[in-house]
């Protein structure tokens, strides 16, 4: 018993320290304020000067080598398509040729003039009764 009674004991003095911490950071970020629960021995902890972070998330040399492996990468890439596109035919992206876009035009050109033509009919055999 008197065992675990320590082991708890170890624990919450832990969690003290930790809450202290905590305590301690959250101060020097607000800066002082009097609080009067606060002992007087939860002083802030005295840390050497802080170095600034980047903000970038990448060094210089980081992002030459990376420029420089993607540089490889598509260079590689780009030979490896120009070989395997020189023999084969390029295909088109879509779209209509020119001779299948006049098809197109006369075929609804037609269709527009025989239905001008059907609606044309049934009012002239009106005009004449």
């Amino acid at each position: 018993m008197a065992n675990s009674l320590n082991e708890v004991i170890k624990k919450l003095e832990q969690q003290r320290a930790g809450i202290e911490r905590a305590l301690a950071a959250l101060r020097d970020i607000e800066g002082p304020v009097l609080d009067i629960a606060a002992p007087a021995a939860a002083a802030p902890v005295k840390r050497g000067p802080r170095k600034a972070k980047r903000k970038g998330g990448m060094t210089p040399d980081g992002r030459r080598r990376l420029s420089e492996a993607l540089r490889a990468r598509w260079a590689a890439k780009r030979t490896d398509s120009e070989v395997a596109a020189a023999p084969a035919k390029a295909k088109r992206k879509g779209g209509m040729t020119p001779a299948g876009r006049k098809r197109l035009s006369e075929a609804l050109k037609a269709r527009w003039a025989a239905k001008k033509a059907d609606a044309a009919a049934p009012a002239k055999r009106g005009a004449r009764k």
